[in-house]
Formats: C-alpha cells, sequence, structure tokens
C-alpha cells in the first residue's frame, strides 16, 4: 500500500481534526501535493482540485519558492522532522501564520519518497501577541514617561519594575532595584522599616498610604521624598504601585518657614518685654518731672533760690533723660522699619572721632577722665557718618559714665581683612560675665547708673549692634570687673 492510499484510507480521520496535513511527493528535484486535509484548505483559501497533483514551483512565486526548496531539501537529505514557525503569503488567504512541523517518509530502502507537512494556524495567537507586545510598549512609554519614580512591588516588598524617575532619581541601573526592598534605598538610621514594611501590607489590602521616606543616591546624598502607595495589577500579578517624589525644597521650606515662625514669635516676644520695660523707665523720669515741678508749682514762694535750682536741675536731668531714650526709641524704631539709609563717604577718622570727643569733654572735666585719641591725623576711612558718630557716641559716652575720677578711655584703630575696626578702652568698673550677655539683647534692655549716679536707657548698645549688623559690620565687648571694659566694632571699608 503506498504513502498516498494510507492517506486517503484515513482521510476521514485528518479531516476531522484542526491541524493543517498536507502530503507532499518528492519527484527528483520536485515535490508535489498529493494530499490535503480539510482543514489546510479551510485555513490557506486553495480549491481541492487546484492544489492537488501541482508541484511546489506550479503554487509558490519564485521570491518565496527557493527557501521553501531549501527547507524541503533539508528534511530530504537529513532525513529529519523540522519544526519552525513561517508566515504563509503565497495562498489565497494572505497572511497566514503557522507553527508547522515537516515529517520524513521513508521506503524500504531508507529513501525519502514523501514529506507529510502538519501546521498548526496560530495568526490569531501572534496578532494577540503583538498586540499585547504593543500594549506593553505604551505601558512602557508612558511608564517611563512619567516624571515621578514609580516603583512596582510584590507582595514581599521587593522590587519587580521601576520607571526610567526612579532611575534618575537614585541613579542606579534597572538591574540593581529588581530583586531588592525599599531598605536597600534607604538613609541609615533614616527609615523604621518594619513601619514600612506594615505599610506595604496595608496597601496591598487595598488602603492606599503615604509616608515621608528618606533615600539614599549611589553617589551618597541624602534626600527626603513623599511615598504613595496603591495596590495594582501588573502582567495579571497583584502589585503595589509605588509613586514617589522628592521633596528636598519642600522640606528645606518647611524648616525656614518654622525657623522664621520660631524667630517671629521670638521678636514679638522679646519685642513686648521690650515695651513693657521701656513703660516702665519712661514713668521713672517722669514720675521725678511731674514730682519736682509739682514741687516748684506750689511751694516756690517758700523756696529759696539754691533749691529752687536744685529742683529745676532734677527736671532738666529727667527730662534729658527722657529725650535720650526717645532719641534712641525713634532710631531702633527707624531700623526695624528700614527707614534708616547708609551713605558712606570718605571722611578723616581722627577728626570725625575729634568731634565726637568735643561733645563729652564738659562731662569728662567734671569726672577728670582723660580721653586719648590714637588715631593719627588724615587717616581717612569710607563710612556713613551718622552711623559712625551715633556709635561713637554711645562707646564713649558709656566709656566716661563708667569710669571713675582719674580714669582715662583711650580710643584706637586698625585695618585687618578689608574691615576698619575701632576700640574704645576705658579703666572704669567693668561688667561682669553675666551682665555682658544682656548687652546686645532688647529684651534684657540691661542698664546700670554710671560712677556718678548717671543714668540710661539702655538701648544704646542695642542700636550700636543693629547698625552694625545693617552694613554686615560687628560689635563685641572684652570686660572685667573693676578693671575696665573694652568696646571693638568694626566694618567693611566699602560698606
Amino acid at each position: 500500500m503506498t504513502v498516498k492510499q494510507d492517506f486517503k484510507n484515513f482521510k476521514f480521520i485528518f479531516d476531522t481534526v484542526e491541524d493543517l496535513i498536507f502530503l507532499l511527493r518528492k519527484e527528483n528535484n520536485s515535490y508535489i501535493f498529493e494530499e490535503a486535509n480539510k482543514s489546510y484548505l479551510n485555513a490557506t483559501g486553495f480549491e481541492y482540485k487546484d492544489l492537488i497533483g501541482k508541484r511546489l514551483d506550479e503554487i509558490l512565486s519564485e521570491k518565496v519558492l527557493k527557501n521553501v526548496i531549501k527547507t524541503y531539501n533539508d528534511v530530504s537529505h537529513r532525513k529529519i522532522t523540522l519544526r519552525f514557525e513561517e508566515i504563509w503569503n503565497d495562498v489565497p488567504r494572505k497572511n497566514l501564520h503557522v507553527d508547522i512541523q515537516l515529517i520524513p517518509v521513508l521506503n524500504k530502502n531508507k529513501i525519502l519518497t514523501h514529506i507529510i507537512g502538519s501546521a498548526r494556524d496560530i495568526t490569531e495567537k501572534k496578532l494577540k501577541e503583538k498586540e499585547i507586545k504593543e500594549i506593553e510598549l505604551s505601558y512602557k512609554d508612558l511608564f517611563n514617561s512619567v516624571t515621578e519614580a514609580i516603583y512596582l512591588h510584590d507582595k514581599t516588598g521587593a522590587f519587580i519594575d521601576v520607571n526610567s524617575g526612579a532611575l534618575k532619581m537614585y541613579g542606579y541601573n534597572k538591574a540593581d532595584f529588581i530583586g531588592k526592598t525599599p531598605e536597600f534605598l534607604s538613609a541609615e538610621g533614616k527609615n523604621d522599616m518594619n513601619l514600612i514594611k506594615g505599610y506595604i501590607k496595608k496597601a496591598f489590602q487595598g488602603e492606599t498610604q503615604v509616608f515621608n521616606f528618606w533615600g539614599k543616591r549611589k553617589n551618597g546624598v541624602i534626600f527626603p521624598k513623599e511615598v504613595i502607595l496603591n495596590r495594582g495589577m501588573y502582567r495579571g500579578i497583584p502589585v503595589i504601585i509605588a509613586t514617589a517624589r522628592e521633596i528636598s525644597e519642600k522640606y528645606e521650606s518647611d524648616i525656614k518657614l518654622k525657623k522664621y515662625a520660631e524667630e517671629l514669635q521670638e521678636a514679638n516676644n522679646s519685642k513686648d518685654k521690650f515695651f513693657s520695660l521701656l513703660a516702665h523707665d519712661l514713668r521713672s523720669p517722669f514720675n521725678g518731672i511731674l514730682g519736682f515741678s509739682k514741687v516748684l508749682f506750689e511751694e516756690i514762694d517758700n523756696l529759696s533760690r539754691e533749691e529752687i535750682k536744685e529742683y529745676i536741675s532734677y527736671v532738666y536731668s529727667s527730662s534729658k533723660n527722657v529725650y535720650n531714650l526717645i532719641e534712641n526709641l525713634l532710631q531702633w524704631t527707624k531700623i526695624q522699619t528700614g527707614r534708616i539709609y547708609f551713605q558712606p563717604i570718605s571722611m578723616d577718622l581722627y577728626e570725625e572721632i575729634y568731634k565726637v570727643i568735643n561733645l563729652y569733654t564738659t562731662m569728662a572735666i567734671e569726672k577728670k577722665i582723660t580721653i586719648i585719641n590714637t588715631i593719627p591725623v588724615n587717616t581717612f576711612v569710607k563710612a556713613d557718618q551718622n552711623l559712625l558718630n551715633s556709635i561713637l557716641q554711645n562707646l564713649i559716652s558709656n566709656s566716661i559714665k563708667f569710669t571713675g575720677p582719674g580714669g582715662k578711655v583711650v580710643i584706637s584703630y586698625i585695618r585687618k581683612d578689608n574691615f576698619t575696626i575701632i576700640s574704645v578702652e576705658d579703666n572704669g568698673i567693668g561688667i561682669s560675665e553675666d551682665n555682658i550677655n544682656k548687652l546686645f539683647k532688647i529684651e534684657a534692655q540691661f542698664s546700670t547708673n554710671g560712677t556718678n549716679n548717671e543714668q540710661g536707657s539702655g538701648l544704646g548698645l542695642v542700636l550700636c549692634k543693629e547698625l552694625l549688623t545693617k552694613t554686615k559690620g560687628f560689635i563685641k565687648v572684652d570686660s572685667k570687673l573693676n578693671e575696665g571694659s573694652k568696646f571693638t566694632f568694626g566694618f567693611p571699608n566699602s560698606h
């Protein structure tokens, strides 16, 4: 019985299967169709009468024929079964994608006489695979086009995929992520990893989780980020989708805002305390003015000339203290509200200090205090004249006030690191370490009476510091009780 007869005898069976089955007879160097089942005819669109008895070169185009003959010859010469996928375009129904198996049939002399072809139509499968691939490519494009970092975690918390935003955020390659847990990205000692594992567990139960996480880049830089966890699906399996964005700027802004709020609160508290102290300081001299003026008003006819002169001197002294306090207060207010302007000009420092010394000559003579200006004539500096005079007046008057009879005040100067630095030094009563810390604080408004019971507002040194701060300058004090004080201030030469 021939192979063809065998095929015909079992054709009713072959016609019931879905596989595309055909029989080729080898004749010299040609291959001729001898049989084909219904599935083959239906899939390819051939009519039985148009196919059977035809050589391959009568069915296939010259372009396709060369490769097909080569494949069949390979089966014929090697006498082996071949399986592969290919697309049939030279059939009435184009673009038929098949998974085909070519089986050699040998006679008793081991000579190949026929080839049985058994193919499965996988066109629909390939279209679906193509569609899935296109969807995956679209998903990848979308996945990687998002600027925020996206991480996909399995149930254990391990990374199964990350987008380009995550790679950019940390500086690692994708392979560095896969299989690792968030601990891999954690800044040491900055995150509670057990807490984060709890977040992942809750997210898998469908609860959205939002938290902050401190990450560490590949280059060692530590930064904060906000993470949102949601449950999702990825290639048919449940996953955690984590989206993250860096919040370094927000974190720094929050710190700054908190700092500003604290500074504002501190400033408000300081000013509240300052105004409370100021009210007290204004009340004292006014009580004196009112008390002595009342005595003068009611008793002037009964008072001697000396008594009247004494009471008037008290009124004058109290009025002067109030005036100085208000003057300092007005200047401080201008600084706080930005209404004080600095106009640096070139000036002879010796001359400016000489002018200030002249203002306090009478006061120094009364206390027999020597004021020494060690600065050479024609020492030119660039400074705001009002600022310099205000600071010098405060420091020189303080030195005279807190120096006893026979003492001395020395004014000196140096240039250092592009700064003009001026010192006012005395051998007066000095200042305790505790009180030094209060000198430049407005809320402390520290003030003590001088060696001749001179009074002050406590605002002078505060003003000096604020004026110098505005011009990027500085002021400091070195002092010991009963030995004297040295106040040093400096400002940039080009302020």
